[in-house]
C-alpha cells in the first residue's frame, strides 16, 4: 500500500507518539559522501556474517550464482520517497518500509526465506550517517528474517528509490488460485491499524494513538512461520498489502469464486471503532499496509487453525465463506450489502 506524504517525525525506536528531530534526505549542507560506489557498498553492506549454502557467488561479481535443490519463490517490491515513506523518515524507518513488505510476500507463499538483492537509488543530499544507519538496520532485519544479501546495485537520482527482491525455498507453494466453494475465509491479526495511524504520521500534532498502531505502520511483522504452517491447511492465501477487500478480490478472481465477508466477524479493537465510527469499515477493509495473511481453508480445519493461532499468540479470525458464483467479493454489514468508497490502493 502506498501513500503520498508530507513531513513526519515519528521514530519507532522511541516514544512513537512524540515528534523527533530526524535526519532528512536534504539536511542543510549535507552531500553524498565522497566515496566510490564500491567503497559505499563495502562500508554499508560488506562483511555481513549471514551465509547460505546455496549461494555460490555473491557480492563482488557481475552476477550472483545460486544453486538449490528446492524451487524458489521470488518477489520484488519498490519503495519511493514521498510515496511509500515520508521524505524525512529516519534511515531505520526507510529500511523497514522497504524490506518488510517484500518479506511478507514470501509468507503468503509459505516460503522459507533464503536471499535477497537490493537496488538502491539515493539523492546526493544523503550523507554517510544516514547510509550507515540504513545499512545497519537492513542488516538487522536480514538476520532476523534469515535472508542473505546476495548482491544488488547502487546509483544516485533525484529521490530515494529502493527495490528489494526476495527469494525463498518452497516445495508446496500457497497460491491465490486454490479457494473452493464451501471454504472458510480467514485473516490473521488485525487490519486497519496502519491506515488508522496515517493522519498522525502526516500531522504529529494530532492527539496520540496507541504505540502498536504506529508500529503496525513502521514495523509490520511478516507472517513467515504462519505461512509455512498453513501449507496443507489453507487452500489459497494472499498477503494483505493493498487492503483486505482488494486483496480478497485478487484471490477470488484467481480462484474463480465468490467471497462473502461478514463485517460483524472482522477483528476490531474498541478504540478503532470509537475513533472512526461507521468509517471504520473503510479503514479495516480498504486501508491496506497491513501485511497480514488472508486465506481460505476447508471447514474441517477450523479446530486446527484455532489451535495454530493460539500457538503463535496470534488471532486467526474466520471472517466469511467462499461460494460459487461470479468472481469477486461481497461485503455484508448487519445482513445488508456494504459498499465501500474504494476497495484498496491503486498503484497507478
Amino acid at each position: 500500500m502506498d501513500y503520498a506524504f508530507g513531513e513526519t517525525s515519528a521514530d519507532p525506536t522511541h516514544d512513537l507518539n512524540q515528534p523527533l528531530t530526524v535526519l532528512s534526505f536534504t539536511p542543510p549542507g549535507a552531500t553524498l559522501p565522497a566515496m566510490t560506489e564500491f567503497e559505499l557498498i563495502e562500508r554499508c553492506f560488506g562483511g555481513w556474517s549471514l551465509t547460505d549454502p546455496g549461494l555460490i557467488v555473491g557480492q563482488g561479481d557481475d552476477c550472483l550464482v545460486w544453486q538449490d535443490s528446492a524451487p524458489l519463490a521470488m518477489s520484488i517490491d519498490t519503495a519511493v520517497s514521498g510515496r511509500h515513506f515520508p521524505e524525512n523518515a529516519t534511515a531505520e524507518q526507510v529500511a523497514q518500509r522497504a524490506f518488510l513488505p517484500a518479506v511478507s510476500d514470501l509468507a503468503a507463499m509459505g516460503a522459507d526465506p533464503a536471499f535477497f538483492t537490493l537496488a538502491l537509488t539515493l539523492p546526493k543530499t544523503v550523507d554517510d550517517v544516514w547510509l550507515l544507519a540504513f545499512g545497519r538496520r537492513l542488516r538487522e532485519l536480514a538476520e532476523q528474517w534469515g535472508l542473505v544479501l546476495a548482491g544488488g546495485d547502487t546509483t544516485s537520482g533525484p529521490v530515494a528509490v529502493i527495490s528489494v527482491q526476495v527469494h525463498g525455498r518452497v516445495q508446496h507453494p500457497l497460491l491465490r488460485s486454490g479457494a473452493r466453494p464451501g471454504d472458510d475465509v480467514w485473516v490473521s491479526g488485525q487490519t486497519g491499524l496502519a491506515a488508522a495511524v496515517l493522519p498522525n504520521i502526516l500531522d504529529p500534532t494530532l492527539p496520540p494513538v496507541p504505540e502498536h498502531w504506529l508500529a503496525a505502520y513502521w514495523q509490520p511483522v511478516p507472517r513467515i512461520e504462519l505461512g509455512q504452517k498453513l501449507v496443507g491447511l489453507a487452500s489459497a492465501a494472499i498477503d494483505v498489502s493493498d487492503g483486505l477487500a482488494a486483496d480478497l478480490g485478487h484471490l477470488a478472481e484467481a480462484s474463480g469464486v465468490r467471497i462473502h465477508v461478514d463485517c460483524e466477524r472482522l477483528p476490531m479493537e474498541t478504540e478503532l471503532r470509537t475513533r472512526f465510527g461507521e468509517a471504520v469499515w473503510e479503514t479495516v477493509l480498504a486501508g491496506g499496509d497491513d501485511y497480514e495473511l488472508a486465506f481460505t481453508a476447508p471447514a474441517e480445519h477450523r479446530e486446527t487453525l484455532g489451535s495454530l493461532g493460539r500457538s503463535f499468540n496470534l488471532a486467526l479470525t474466520r471472517i466469511g465463506r467462499v461460494e460459487a458464483g461470479d468472481a469477486g467479493v461481497q461485503i455484508r454489514h448487519n445482513g445488508r450489502p456494504l459498499t465501500l468508497g474504494h476497495r484498496g490502493f491503486e498503484h497507478f
